[in-house]
């Protein structure tokens, strides 16, 4: 039987990848990245106040978010299981439900970072094992992190959904993370990896506070997460990717933490694009140099940071080398063959929000991120 692997059909694959007549962004900065406006071709994002006066995406736009997943799984999913896996019964694939916490540390909704009133908030997830009391903080062992990036073809999604996940690998060993971008209807590439770059400084930032060990963070994402995440880590070094330096209040944290790095030490891709965007995040032409800045196999073929890195990918995918066989190829060509790996799962594109399917992927993470990281009691 195939290796268990579920495949659930790419978020990013629902969004048009359509370039013809497509214009170039806006006048860019000095760095040669364009305004982070936002894009003409995806949807608004629904901003709302919060209790401190500063915006936030609204509960409406997360239940959406969520409603387009319980949509794909009955138009999509379902049927991609019936006609690439008719071993599977079908009528037992259901959305993962959120899991009990009774045995972490549960901090949702934490913002790591402010772009004028703007607030981007984190979820993070910790094993109670490393906050026991009385004993003293010099003598916990730290945790090793695992980032959660969400797909949605670049333009929806939501951090929300990836709680359920996020839980589930915490209580295998891990601190976890899920982490909310700007997608193209707020802010266009490279918005949304100034985000997440953001948000691992601030992570690093806060280690002591959660006794996060500074020196093992790793991250995954799905489609177009996994675009992100992969290119979240190949292009540390890369200043253009970091957010501009804001001066903050003398009562205010430094903004965006720029004196921390957001370096990662290893990554999973979940069928995540590496060779191709969705035009709506850059309103860009296909070939175009901003274009080509979107595109982990762009940075890797020139040279880039690369950190270990697992493609997680559906076997019903197995024939097109987009999500992971050919950057494999580029990969071994620069002479790091020994930092990649592929794994197939038998499920569709999408794989990490249903059930059974969502325990094969998290076995393969708890084995990878083990490997790389280690575990809290390790």
């Amino acid at each position: 039987m195939k290796t268990a692997v579920a495949r659930l059909i790419c978020f990013s694959a629902i969004v048009s990848t359509t370039h013809l007549g497509a214009q170039e962004s806006p006048t860019p900065y000095a760095d040669g990245f364009p305004r982070t406006l936002p894009s003409p071709k995806a949807p608004k994002i629904e901003l709302t106040p919060n209790e401190q006066g500063l915006l936030v995406r609204s509960e409406k736009s997360h239940e959406q978010a969520a409603e387009r997943v319980k949509e794909y799984l009955q138009t999509q999913y379902l049927p991609k299981v019936r006609e690439h896996y008719p071993d599977q019964d079908a009528t037992s694939i259901k959305l993962v439900t959120r899991p009990t916490t009774e045995s972490l540390e549960v901090h949702e909704n934490l913002a790591y970072t402010r772009w004028g009133d703007r607030a981007m908030v984190l979820d993070l997830y910790l094993p109670r094992l490393a906050t026991r009391k009385p004993q003293p903080l010099a003598d916990k062992k730290r945790l090793p992190l695992v980032i959660f990036i969400h797909g949605g073809g670049w333009v929806r999604g939501s951090h929300c959904g990836y709680r359920p996940a996020a839980i589930a690998l915490a209580k295998r060993g891990f601190a976890t993370a899920t982490v909310e971008y700007r997608v193209a209807g707020e802010a266009m590439f490279p918005a949304a990896i100034y985000d997440v770059k953001a948000a691992i400084r601030w992570l690093r930032a806060h280690a002591d506070q959660f006794h996060l060990d500074p020196e093992r963070f790793g991250i995954t994402g799905g489609s177009a997460g996994g675009n992100i995440a992969v290119l979240t880590a190949v292009t540390f070094g890369d200043s253009r990717f970091d957010a501009p330096q804001v001066v903050a209040s003398q009562d205010e944290e430094p903004a965006h933490h720029l004196d921390q790095s957001s370096e990662i030490q290893c990554v999973v891709s979940l069928y995540g694009a590496m060779s191709w965007t969705a035009s709506a995040w850059t309103n860009s032409r296909k070939g175009s140099h901003l274009m080509n800045e979107t595109l982990p196999d762009f940075h890797i073929a020139n040279g880039s940071h690369l950190p270990p890195i697992l493609f997680l990918n559906e076997w019903d995918r197995r024939k097109d080398r987009r999500w992971g066989a050919d950057t494999m190829e580029i990969i071994r060509k620069v002479g790091k063959a020994d930092r990649s790996e592929l794994t197939l799962i038998n499920a569709p594109h999408g794989f990490i929000y249903f059930s059974p399917h969502q325990k094969l992927a998290l076995d393969h993470l708890e084995q990878f991120f083990g490997k790389h990281l280690g575990r809290a009691n390790e």
